[in-house]
Parts: structure tokens; C-alpha cells; sequence
């Protein structure tokens, strides 16, 4: 009778490999032997390799050494915890090959050279922790140079997280006229002539780095590589040429040379070009300057400022002039006077009459004097002259006590007052200016109320203050 077929089982046949050596019941008997008994009564000790393969118990802390810094003498607390069951059992110091214990291995050894045995305390190529080193009072007595403050490199002043150092500041032209004046001068002069420049230019400065770490506090961290590379190819193809044209220098390679012989380079003028660059752009986006300006705005403010809008009389004219005070009587100079005048009458032009015979100080112009305004001129008597007589009317000579003159009006405007229609065109434009430094003002205020602003101007007058986040606050030097 045949048996129906059995389902095979799925797990595989154990491999060749898994199978115990021959003998290996000998082997475990051995092992029993060797391995000394544990007694009843013996506590097991947790660092003793039992069988291979098992890792020694590592304590969890070790007890610090009495000269350990942070343990007081007779602190009855650690005393007391080290004698308790809960405090770790301290290993027993081993005697080096000379026989001599460490009492400085502080530091336990991260590299074993027995693995599997007990941990044991080292000292080798360690600083203890009570190692003391006298520091050196001068620097020069150690050996040392004295520290050397780089030409450039001053911190003159910071804002938020930018810092602005000297050179910052001095622009290539500021350098190149320190050049010119500096021959001759100690260095102290020098420096001050440097720092003068830096505290004219540093409010404009400070302003600027409002604005642009404004911009990097707003714009995604991710758009503004692409703004500094179009920012920068603007630099390298507009800038540049216009700076070696400047310099006169060859190429870009003869300017940078130039930049670093003066304590600059190209990419800290690019640098800098980015962050006004990005300044001005961002100020314009934020400041209001649009919107159209109310006619009864430019109405009221042409009212409240007429007498801005008065003008004098003023008139063109021309002159004949003798001086009597020169080799002749002031007979004979009435009679040269009298003789130009003559030759006016008579039709020659009268640029021609002064410039080949008057001595008055426009001769050479033929006699002509532009606009001038009642009440300007020293002598009242050609002032009254030029304000009453017809236009194009020779005057009777005028005498004086040094010279005499004849003069003739080409032009005359009577004094007024420029009407509404005309002036509103630059009304709106003063209107729309005030507007725009009024935003721009309010922004930078709200900028310094959440920016720290430092300048180490500030610590050079009694009394100064820095400005951090809005308010003054003492500053401190070290």
C-alpha cells in the first residue's frame, strides 16, 4: 500500500557549519574544570570575564580622588556617601613596574590595551587638573612681539551685526589725499587727520547699514545671492571702468595693486557698492514719496510763505566812466566824458565807446552790467539813476567825488511778487521733498529703535553714549 506524499517542510537543512566539533563535550568538561566555583557566601565580582564574549561591568562613576579639585577638606557628605553600599567601589591603584603608585591619575584611559580587563587610572601625557602656569606680565618678557594694530583694521564702529572698520571709510580719493599731505607730518597727525575723515563720513555711513541690514533681515536668505550677483555684475561693468579711467591705471591686475598698497581691495569696494547698492534700493521701497499733492496744500503753503516769493526791482545796465583822481583836472575829465557821450549820440555803439575809452571795471565787456537789484550797489547815486531814468535814455553826467559817469538802462524789472500760477510747480516739488524726508526720517528711527547702533566717537567726548536698540546707554571701555 503506498502512503500519500507528506507536505515538505519549508525551513531549510541546518548548515554544515552550525554543527558542534568533534569532541566538543570534552571541551565543556574542561571548561568546567578550569573555570574556579563560585562560593555561597562570596559576592560575584561583576568585572570577572565569566565566559567569552561577555563585556565587563564598567562603573557607572568613579569616586574622585581626595586632592580633586571641587571636593572641600572634611566634606562630611561625600565622606559619608563614599562608606555607603550606593557609592562606587574604587579600583586599587597598581604599582608601576618600579614599584611607585601615581597619586596623579585623574583621568581614566578611553584605550585599554587589555580588552575585556578591568579599567585601570593613567597619567600619561595628561595636565592634571590642579596644574597651575604663571602667565608672563610683559609679552616682550616671554618671548613674544608686541601686539601691532593693523593700518585699516580700527574698529571705528558697529551696527547691528555688521562692523565698520576704518578702511570702510576711506574711500580710494581720501587716501590718495592723505598722500599728498603727509609728507612732512608725524603719525600722530596723520591718525588724526585719518580719524577726522572717518567722523565726517560716518553718520551717512551708519544710515546706510541701517537700511541694508534691514534689507538682509527682510529679503529670503535665498534671494539674496542672486540680488549680489546682479549687483556685482553692475559693478564690473559700470564701476570699474570708470575707477581704472580715474586711477589711470593699465588693467584690473595695475589697480588692484594700487588698492592694496593703500590698505584696500576690489572686493571691499565691491562689497561696499553691494550694501548702498541695496540701501538705496530698499530706502526707496520703503519710503512714501508718491501720491499726488493737494492743490489747497500748495495754496496754503504759498500763503504762509509770501515773502519767499517777493523779489526786488532789478534792471540791466550799461556805463561810461573817467576817474578824476588820475594826472587831470576834473575839468579836463568832464570833457572826455562828455566827448564819449558825444560819439553815443552820434551812433557808434556804445560797447564800442567804453571798451576802447571808458574806465570803468566792465570796459572790457563794453560797459554792461547784469541784473542788478535795488539797493546793491555802494554808490546811491547810480542806484537812484538806474531805477528812475527811462529805458534806453543816456543820463546826464553823474559826478562823484572819485569819478564820473554816464549810464544807460537796457532792461528793468519793478519789484513784485511772483504769482501762484507760476510758483506751483516748485511748491509741489518742496511739498513732495518734505514729504519723503518725513517717511524716510520715521523709518530710520523705527530702524535705530530695533538696530544697536556703537561709534567709538561716542567714547571720545565726556559723557559719551552708545545708542543700543533705541536708547542710550553708559558706554564702557577695556
Amino acid at each position: 500500500m503506498q502512503h500519500p506524499p507528506t507536505r515538505r517542510s519549508r525551513r531549510p537543512a541546518p548548515r554544515a557549519a552550525c554543527r558542534p566539533p568533534p569532541g566538543w563535550r570534552a571541551l565543556f568538561l574542561i571548561a568546567l574544570l578550569v573555570t574556579p566555583a563560585v562560593r555561597a557566601d562570596e559576592e560575584p565580582d561583576p568585572r570577572r570575564a565569566i565566559s567569552p564574549g561577555l563585556v565587563p561591568f564598567v562603573p557607572s562613576a568613579v569616586s574622585r580622588p581626595d586632592g580633586w579639585p571641587g571636593k572641600a577638606a572634611g566634606d562630611a557628605v561625600a565622606d559619608a556617601l563614599e562608606e555607603t553600599d550606593a557609592a562606587p567601589k574604587r579600583l586599587p591603584e597598581e604599582p608601576a613596574a618600579d614599584g611607585s603608585v601615581n597619586a596623579e591619575r585623574h583621568v581614566l584611559s578611553s584605550i585599554r590595551s587589555k580588552p575585556g580587563g578591568p579599567l585601570r587610572a593613567t597619567a600619561g601625557d595628561v595636565v592634571p587638573a590642579t596644574f597651575e602656569e604663571t602667565a608672563a606680565g610683559q609679552p616682550g618678557a616671554a618671548g613674544l612681539p608686541e601686539p601691532v594694530l593693523l593700518e585699516g583694521t580700527r574698529v571705528v564702529a558697529r551696527v547691528g551685526p555688521e562692523v565698520v572698520l576704518e578702511s570702510d571709510l576711506l574711500t580710494p580719493k581720501a587716501l590718495e589725499w592723505l598722500e599728498s599731505v603727509s609728507p612732512g607730518l608725524s603719525p600722530e597727525q596723520v591718525r588724526e587727520l585719518r580719524a577726522q575723515i572717518c567722523r565726517q563720513v560716518i553718520d551717512q555711513h551708519i544710515e546706510t547699514l541701517l537700511v541694508y541690514v534691514d534689507a538682509c533681515r527682510e529679503i529670503p536668505e535665498d534671494k539674496l545671492p542672486e540680488v549680489r550677483q546682479n549687483v556685482d555684475k553692475a559693478f564690473d561693468e559700470q564701476m570699474v571702468p570708470n575707477l581704472l579711467r580715474e586711477s589711470g591705471a593699465a588693467n584690473i591686475i595695475e589697480y588692484e595693486h594700487l588698492l592694496k598698497a593703500r590698505g584696500q581691495s576690489l572686493d571691499s569696494m565691491r562689497k561696499m557698492f553691494f550694501e548702498r547698492g541695496l540701501a538705496q534700493e530698499w530706502l526707496r521701497k520703503n519710503v512714501d514719496d508718491t501720491g499726488e499733492i493737494p492743490h489747497a496744500e500748495m495754496i496754503a503753503w504759498y500763503q504762509n510763505h509770501l515773502s519767499e516769493y517777493d523779489y526786488p526791482a532789478k534792471a540791466r545796465f550799461e556805463a561810461l566812466t573817467v576817474k578824476t583822481e588820475l594826472k587831470r583836472s576834473k575839468q579836463q575829465a568832464w570833457d572826455l566824458l562828455a566827448e564819449m557821450g558825444n560819439e553815443v549820440l552820434a551812433g557808434r555803439p556804445f560797447a564800442e565807446v567804453a571798451a576802447s575809452r571808458s574806465e570803468g571795471p566792465t570796459a572790457r565787456n563794453g560797459g554792461r552790467f547784469d541784473w542788478t537789484s535795488k539797493g546793491s550797489l555802494a554808490s546811491k547815486l547810480l542806484d537812484e539813476a538806474i531805477f528812475t531814468l527811462p529805458i534806453g535814455q543816456l543820463s546826464a553826467i553823474l559826478e562823484e567825488e572819485k569819478a564820473l559817469h554816464i549810464v544807460r538802462v537796457t532792461e528793468r524789472v519793478e519789484a513784485g511778487r511772483t504769482p501762484f500760477i507760476e510758483a506751483q510747480t516748485g511748491i509741489r516739488d518742496t511739498l513732495r521733498q518734505e514729504r519723503r524726508e518725513k517717511s524716510m526720517n520715521d523709518y530710520l528711527s523705527r530702524l535705530r529703535g530695533r538696530t544697536p547702533v556703537w561709534t567709538v566717537f561716542q567714547n571720545a567726548s565726556p559723557g559719551g553714549q552708545a545708542v543700543t536698540a533705541g536708547r542710550p546707554t553708559t558706554t564702557t571701555t577695556r
